[in-house]
């Protein structure tokens, strides 16, 4: 302590004090930072690179051309291994082809996005269901990429990492953790062009068959408000999910059915509502890897809560969709 007055040791702690209550701000600061760039970096450059995607031993790999212009976002992405099949996504329009005419459901516009949009405020705000931090630093893809770390603070939601180009936070892997830390899925590149060159050909389809089309976004939030006042089912849900969505459709047999879509910025999950026949039936879970279902039937109603989200989660809506189905018929 020689050479440390007791006056020089209060200004050292002190100082020690403020620095440490000042790292979870700079933290967040940091994190907000990487992710700002990595929001920017996926919308508005261009580039052209090969993706692979791992989920329950299972390997998909695709190839991904996406252009920013003037005239807004274009991308399309192509399936090189397995069914063939495309997307194309010309600003928030999504078409998907597929020449053997199997049937798909578009759920939103999440669907037509291979790398994800995150809204930074809501996952960093105060109010956020996860922790951010900052990791180590890897190679993928042959460049340099800092990790982000995005763990749940409860158990409905699962966590994930980011893996984030040096020079321009272009997002080059992204991984799902469950809560033991396992790695339930994974979308990484194996290479990327940044700043490639992208001419209008290589956005047009080569397949022609069976087409779907999204809603517009912008058509589907002018109904938004309209349609969230219709809904007959709106249960309560864990915190920090939001009903994003709704709409309505036929099944294969024409029956009737009503879609929810919930979303905490990174996890969702949906609910479909149809009618049954009278009787209880009650609910069950099934899981399809990190994919869960909980399927109930009550007051009438066929409810189905299916979402990339914990089995707690769709369990925990479940358990609300069916007490207000008692209700319903006790009334």
């Amino acid at each position: 302590m020689r050479g440390l007055t007791p006056r020089r040791l209060v200004e050292v702690t002190l100082g020690m004090a403020l620095l440490a209550a000042g790292l979870p701000v700079l933290a967040e600061e940091s994190v907000h930072h990487w992710l700002d760039r990595m929001s920017r970096a996926v919308e508005t450059l261009d580039y052209r690179g090969t993706l692979v995607h791992v989920r329950e031993g299972e390997v998909d790999t695709l190839k991904i051309i996406h252009r920013s212009d003037e005239e807004g976002v274009r991308e399309r992405i192509i399936s090189i291994d397995g069914a063939p099949r495309e997307i194309l996504r010309r600003g928030d329009n999504v078409r998907c082809i597929f020449p053997g005419g199997e049937p798909l459901m578009l759920e939103s516009q999440l669907s037509g996005r291979l790398l994800p949009a995150l809204p930074v405020n809501r996952l960093l705000g105060p109010d956020s269901t996860y922790l951010m931090s900052l990791g180590g630093q890897e190679r993928v893809a042959d460049m340099s990429a800092q990790i982000i770390h995005i763990q749940p603070r409860d158990a409905y939601r699962y966590g994930a990492r980011l893996w984030l180009e040096e020079k321009t936070g272009m997002l080059l892997r992204y991984a799902l953790i469950d809560h033991d830390g396992r790695q339930l899925q994974q979308v990484s590149f194996t290479s990327l062009d940044l700043g490639a060159s992208i001419s209008d050909s290589e956005l047009e389809p080569e397949l022609s068959g069976e087409q779907m089309e999204a809603p517009v976004a912008s058509e589907a939030l002018r109904s938004f408000s309209a349609a969230a006042r219709n809904v007959s089912s709106a249960p309560r849900v864990p915190r920090g999910y939001r009903l994003i969505n709704t709409g309505r459709g036929q099944g294969e047999a024409g029956a009737e059915f009503e879609h929810l879509l919930y979303s905490d910025g990174l996890s969702s999950f949906s609910i479909y509502v149809e009618s049954a026949e009278s009787g209880a039936m009650a609910g069950r879970v099934d899981s399809m890897g990190p994919v869960h279902v909980y399927t109930v039937r009550t007051g009438g109603r066929l409810f189905t809560v299916v979402g990339e989200v914990p089995s707690a989660t769709v369990e925990f809506v479940g358990r609300q969709l069916r007490r207000s189905g008692r209700q319903r018929t006790r009334q």
